[in-house]
This record gives structure tokens, sequence and C-alpha cells, in this order.
């Protein structure tokens, strides 16, 4: 009983702490945003022609669906990264003289994560009540046909994401920007991997996200009454194409299906403890400590009297020269601290892309290459205007002369450089080519991405939000021929037109978060 009231306290204090953060505030009102859309019919579930009549059954997994894909890609961010907080504040240092295992710990932490998402669902459950009220079509509740979808198929997708988050921060490897990208493409791959596993689709309810479930009894009830339906089942869109309506009246719910689903909880706790093998309880020793070179002399340290005179100290003064302003020097120290601590694989696979870039011709450069080369330096490009909150010397970079106008545009101006370094094959290819549209795309782009991570870096104070948003609008834009987020001009022109006002936007939205961070 003792450990079930440490676990309690632990958690609770830490979810609570977790709800007053403002990027708790900023994705409660996304979840909102999205229940809005789906009330107006900006996102709907379709399945081709056909929609479901607007009953409980219907909103509730329609929600459902939307919960799972939103909440379960991006909610991980949102709860990764309460470890490693513990661990900045000192608090997991003060945790870890008392008597608190590492497994009692991470359970704690478990809890806390799929307490805050599980509120975030809670909200959308909400919208789902009143858009069956607002679409009129059918305003009878039926309390178990609406609330099974979020039981059985939410809960125990959430609590997978909750546990996958404190396994990525008791892991090393996994806790910063590289985490954060293993992530967002393995949720993304692992949906047709799981929708073509043979296996899960002859035990559907054993597939995390539950779409198998859904859209295998939604198909039979379409099939029924109108034996045409061609099998397509797609969440997003509109009332568009979809003009028929049938009623479904939600899953007939067994103890087996029931069983399955919950075998994921299961999992997840078996992750936990997984994940304390990895935590190192926020003990130093369990760094592998760093290998110093010294130049000293392996000699015995001569002993030095302690009863010296102290001579008066005299200081030079600082002649003209010193005061000088040299932007040029900023600038390379930027340069220097974005591409710092890159080992020599890194340049060598970047070189192999710009090769690549070289030797490919303009149009596969455009869909291939260079997105390629526009996603190997996320983790370089995220730290551009958070570097000075993350190292925690804030302090003395915006006490000095002038950072507002000195040091931001170099952050940005060096972010730019690396990015044209990055693109120089692909410039040189379009050169040759005489491809002056893909020429323009990439210069807009590459003023698009520093403009990106300096305002997100700014605002955020974390790598983070830059690392979400870059990776989505990649994805969607160049990757899935979504041309109004194709920056780079993989299917088109780019939009220059567009990102180029954009990017001076952002930049302006990051001087007024600089110089808001001064004043305070």
């Amino acid at each position: 009983m003792k450990s079930v009231r440490v676990i309690y306290h632990l958690a609770r204090a830490d979810f609570f702490e977790r709800v007053r953060r403002y990027s708790f505030l900023v994705m409660l009102g996304l979840v909102v945003f999205l229940g809005y859309q789906t009330a107006i019919g900006n996102m709907a579930l379709e399945l081709g022609l056909y929609r479901g009549e607007f009953n409980s059954a219907w909103v509730g997994a329609m929600m459902s669906l939307i919960a799972t894909f939103f909440i379960g890609w991006f909610g991980f961010y949102l709860v990764k990264g309460s470890v490693a907080r513990d661990r900045e504040t000192g608090v997991g240092q003060i945790m870890a003289t008392t008597p608190l295992t590492r497994p009692l710990y991470l359970i704690g932490k478990w809890l806390s994560n799929f307490a805050v998402l599980m509120s975030m669902v809670a909200v959308l459950a909400l919208g789902a009540v009143v858009i069956q009220f607002l679409q009129g079509e059918n305003t009878q509740i039926n309390l178990f046909a609406f609330l099974s979808p979020f039981i059985f198929i939410v809960m125990p997708l959430i609590a997978l994401v909750a546990a996958a988050a404190v396994l990525f921060e008791a892991i090393s490897f996994l806790q910063g920007g590289f985490g954060n990208i293993a992530y967002f493409f393995a949720f993304i791959i692992s949906l047709p991997l799981f929708m073509e596993n043979p296996a899960l689709k002859q035990y559907p309810a054993f597939e995390p996200t539950g779409l198998g479930i859904l859209a295998g009894d939604m198909g039979k009830a379409v099939t029924a009454i109108y034996p045409e339906y061609n099998g397509d089942f797609t969440l997003g869109g509109g009332f568009v194409n979809a003009t028929r309506v049938f009623t479904w009246d939600g899953v007939q719910w067994t103890p087996e299906m029931i069983f399955a689903r919950f075998s994921l909880i299961v999992l997840s706790i078996l992750l936990i403890f997984f994940a304390a093998l990895f935590f190192d309880r926020f003990d130093p020793s369990r760094s592998k400590p760093r290998r110093m070179k010294s130049n000293a002399s392996p000699s015995a340290p001569e002993i030095v009297s302690t009863f010296q005179a102290v001579s008066t100290p005299h200081l030079t003064p600082l002649n003209k020269t010193a005061n000088r302003f040299s932007f040029f020097n900023v600038l390379m120290a930027e340069i220097k601290l974005l591409l710092k601590g890159q080992r020599w694989w890194w340049y060598a696979i970047m070189a192999g892309i710009i090769i690549a870039c070289l030797v490919t011709p303009s149009s596969a450069v455009r869909e291939y290459t260079l997105p390629i080369a526009w996603i190997w330096p996320i983790l370089i490009w995220s730290a551009i205007g958070n570097r000075e909150i993350h190292n925690n010397v804030q302090q003395l970079t915006f006490s000095s002369a002038s950072p507002l106008l000195r040091q931001l545009p170099a952050q940005w101006l060096a972010g730019y450089i690396v990015t044209l370094l990055v693109s120089i094959g692909a410039i040189i290819r379009f050169s040759v080519d005489g491809d002056s549209a893909g020429l323009l795309a990439l210069l807009s782009g590459a003023f698009f991405i520093p403009s990106l991570a300096l305002a997100a870096g700014v605002w955020s104070g974390t790598s983070k939000l830059f690392e979400i948003l870059y990776m989505l609008i990649w994805y969607l834009g160049p990757m899935n021929k979504l041309v109004a987020l194709d920056y780079i001009g993989s299917h088109g022109n780019g939009r220059p037109e567009f990102f180029i006002p954009f990017s001076i936007v952002l930049i302006v939205f990051a001087f007024i978060g600089r110089a808001r961070q001064i004043r305070t």
C-alpha cells in the first residue's frame, strides 16, 4: 500500500505541474480546434460514397479515431520531457536520495503521461456530444455505444504512447532530438505495417490504433445495405464524396476483443519495467565520462608554499579596438556552434547526398535527393534560437551589448548559410540545367527553414517544437505532394511568393519573442 501511495502522489504532483504549462494549453487549444473542424464538416469519417448516420456510435467512433491519430502521434511530444525536467531542475537528484526505486518512479511518470493525454481525449469526447446535437440526425444518446470506442480503442493506445515516452527518456540516445525524429517516423511507418500484417488482419483487436476493428465492422454494415461498396475508408476531408447515409450501431464488443485491447495496457507496463533497466536514476556515475586530453607531465605536482605575499594586481586598460563589434566574428562563431559536435560519419553522409545531387537530373533532385538533403541537418537547425536557454546561459547572452541586433541576425544567417552549404549540389545542378524555377524554390526554402527554426526556438525555448513542425511540413509537403506545403518545389515551383513573405513574418515574430525575453 505504501508503494501505491508513493506512485499516486508522484503522478498527481507531476500531472498538476504539467497542466499549468503553456505547452499543455497550446495543445489543448489545438484539440478544441480539431473538434471545431469536425463540427463544421472540414474533417469527417467516410467510407467512399457512404457515411454513417450521426448517432452516438458513429460520432464516438469518429472522434476516437481522431484522438488516436492526433493525440497518439503528437501527444507523445507533449509528455516526453518530464524525466529530463526533473534532471535539469535538480528534483530528480533529490528523489534519488530517497528509497524510491526506479520502477516506482517510472510508473508514476507513466501514469502522469497517461492522465495528461486522457484529459485531452476527454475534451474530444465532450466535443463529440456537441457534434451529435449540432448535426441533429439522431439526438438520442447511447452511452455505451458512445464511450466504448474511447475506452477500448483510445485508452489502450494512449497507455502505450505514455509508456513509449517514458522508454525514450530512459534510453540515453533517444532522449533528445533523435528520439523525437525516430518516434515521428516510427508512428508513420507502423500504420501501414499494422494494417497490412496478415496476423493482425485475422485478429484486428490486437492492432494498436483500432482502425482495423472499426473499418471491418463499418464495412460489414455498409455492404449489407450497399453491396457495391469497394472498401474505401478515409478520415479527413469533409462531406464531399459521401452522399449516401447508413445506420451503424457500433462494434459488438466480445470478451475476447476486450481482453485483446487491454493486453496493450499490460504491454505498456512491461515497457515501463524494461525502461527501468536503462534508467540511470539520476546517478552521474552511470554515464560514461569523456576522456580529456592532457599535456601535463606525469611527474608529481610541485608543492607551492601558501605563505606568499600577495602582490598588487595591475589591470591593463582596454584599448578602443577591443570594444569594436565584428559581425563577421559573431557569425563565424554561430556557424561553429551549429556544426559543433557532428561526427565524421555525419559529414560523410552529407557529402554523399551533395554528390548525389550533382549527378542526378534536376527532376530527380527536386523529388528525391533535395528532400533527403533537407531532412538530414534537422538536429542542427533545431538548435537555432533556443541554445541560450538550453545551455542556461541566457543571463550572460541577454545582458550583453545589443543582443537583439547583434546575435539574433547572426543566428539566422548562420542557419541560412548552413542550409545553402548542404544544398550546394542541388544549386549547381539547377544552375547547369537552367532550372530557374527549381533554383528559386530552393532559395525560398532555404530562407524559410532557419526562419521557422528561429521563431520556434525563441518562443518555445526548446528544439522540440521546430522538430515537430518541420517534420510534419516536410512529410505532408514534399513527400506527400501537398502543394500548399511544398516549400522545396518537389512537385511544383515551391510557392516562393508565399514562403518568402511568411519567412519574413517568422523573423519579425522571433525578434518580438527575443525582445520579450530580454525584458523579462
